[in-house]
């Protein structure tokens, strides 16, 4: 083989090399915009939540049967809530640990009750139901399923509208009467 020979096969190695690097590279690139699009729902909704969330506590019931932080008192959570008829919806986010978020899919007109305790990420951790002020009912995963789906259904959708804008400002009230 003479020395043109040779460099003809060193160019195209080194050229092969080049595009095979250049296709990896893309390839990340793509890897790494899929997952970053893919963050879970869970992320927005805590964010907002612990950005403009109403402070208030979970039932110390709920809060005993997930293990969570000040159970007697009830664990303080900022929340999000929806209502549509009968149904109320809360995504609650821990004050104390935000890694524990709670849904709560409440029917206001029977007090039937159920609660989710997700991880960070989206993933059923626990379920129990309940009705009115009674002791909670663990759920098998089996139980809970079909209706963790529709939460993680409802929210997800929620999670990809923009947050409400707060309310404006009210106008400060005239004053009656003569000026001093």
């Amino acid at each position: 083989m003479d020395i043109s020979s040779r460099e003809c096969h060193g160019r195209a190695a080194i050229s092969t090399l080049t595009r095979t690097t250049a296709l990896l590279l893309l390839g990340g690139l793509w890897l790494s915009a899929a997952l970053q699009a893919a963050s879970p729902w869970t992320d927005s909704l805590t964010q907002q939540a612990l950005d403009s969330g109403f402070l208030t506590r979970l039932p110390p019931t709920v809060s005993e049967a997930f293990g969570l932080t000040k159970p007697k008192e009830g664990t303080e959570v900022r929340q999000l809530l929806t209502k549509q008829g009968h149904q109320v919806r809360t995504f609650n986010v821990s004050v104390a640990n935000h890694a524990d978020l709670v849904v709560l899919d409440l029917n206001a007109h029977s007090g039937a009750t159920v609660a989710y305790l997700l991880s960070p990420d989206g993933q059923l951790r626990k379920a129990v139901s309940y009705q009115g002020n009674g002791e909670p009912k663990a759920l098998s995963a089996a139980d809970a399923q079909a209706g963790f789906n529709r939460e993680k259904h409802y929210w997800s959708a929620r999670a990809q509208k923009p947050p409400a804008a707060p309310a404006p400002a009210a106008a400060p009230a005239a004053k009656s009467g003569s000026g001093p």
